[in-house]
């Protein structure tokens, strides 16, 4: 069995995504600037180092797929010029210099599978359904999703087959967004933000690793995949589901848009506005969701 090169694996998905692959067999090859403890022994670190353009050739060595995680975490920080500017980079660069050492080595690489986020379509709060078809948004967002995706475009630009995945909002109880309001959820708070009303698209982490082994084994597929769950999903409801999975309930208001935008300024509207993605085009592949209600995502 070839090895999987994961790039970016120290984080929330990538440590999920280590442990699911293992498991099942695979050997992998992580890069990353320090190495995750207590980690299967068929998992092997070799440094990278982005900004001198350097990565250890022996990550590559008896590869066949290489999964690209990286990226600062878009919700981390107030949106500064600076800010934009760096969540920007962490995305694109990486790609850029894992093209360049597969381009400029030789090495044959079959599968290129890269993220992207539902953010592609906009922050916008409609009736539509969007789809892998549906046009790019306006905004931050979307034009980020754009530089994620155009780099990424690159391997398939050489031959190699790339899949995109569209992530929605990340769903898991150690991790990402739940971990961070779950406190608060747990103490009776209400965590919707708003009007409440806008859509959150979502994902099971338990899902989305399964769905990267699903690309890996089914080499027909190819572009970009919407990576969300099939329940269409207000922020409202997520936030009543997430006090009851705590036996909790809330009689507190929403916290209004306003505060919203003065706390958080030009991020505020990832947090205020959403709306339905559709994942028709995976589950037409064949992939079947196992967490796919909210309910049971957070319950389990």
């Amino acid at each position: 069995m070839k090895s999987i090169l994961i790039a970016g694996g120290t984080g929330f998905v990538g440590k999920h995504l280590i442990s699911f692959l293992a498991g099942r067999g695979y050997t992998l090859h992580v890069l990353t600037r320090k190495p995750i403890v207590d980690t299967p022994a068929n998992t092997h670190f070799f440094r990278w180092d982005i900004d001198k353009k350097y990565i250890d050739r022996k990550a590559f060595e008896g590869v066949d797929t290489i999964i690209n995680l990286t990226g600062e975490n878009i919700a981390g920080k107030r949106w500064t010029r600076q800010r934009k500017k760096e969540i920007v980079e962490s995305r694109v660069k990486p790609i850029g210099l894992l093209h360049q050492y597969v381009a400029e080595n030789g090495f044959r690489i079959a599968t290129f599978i890269s993220s992207s986020a539902v953010g592609f379509y906009g922050t916008t709060t409609t009736n539509e359904i969007f789809d892998e078809t549906s046009e790019e948004g306006d905004g931050f967002l979307p034009a980020v999703c754009r530089d994620w995706e155009a780099s990424a475009q690159r391997f398939s630009d050489s031959g190699v087959r790339t899949v995109i995945l569209r992530k929605g909002i990340i769903t898991g109880k150690d991790g990402g967004m739940v971990k961070k309001i779950s406190p608060m959820a747990k103490i009776g708070i209400n965590v919707s933000l708003g009007s409440g009303k806008q859509f959150m698209p979502w994902i099971d982490i338990r899902d989305l690793v399964k769905i990267y082994e699903f690309i890996r084994s089914n080499p027909q597929m190819e572009g970009v995949y919407n990576a969300v769950a099939g329940q269409h999903i207000t922020m409202n409801e997520f936030s009543k589901s997430l006090l009851q999975s705590f036996g909790r309930r809330s009689f507190l208001p929403n916290p209004p848009s306003f505060l919203i935008r003065l706390a958080f300024g030009e991020m505020s509207t990832m947090l205020l506005a959403g709306s339905r993605v559709s994942n028709e085009k995976l589950r037409k592949a064949g992939f079947q969701f196992e967490y796919d209600t909210i309910k049971k995502s957070l319950g389990s």
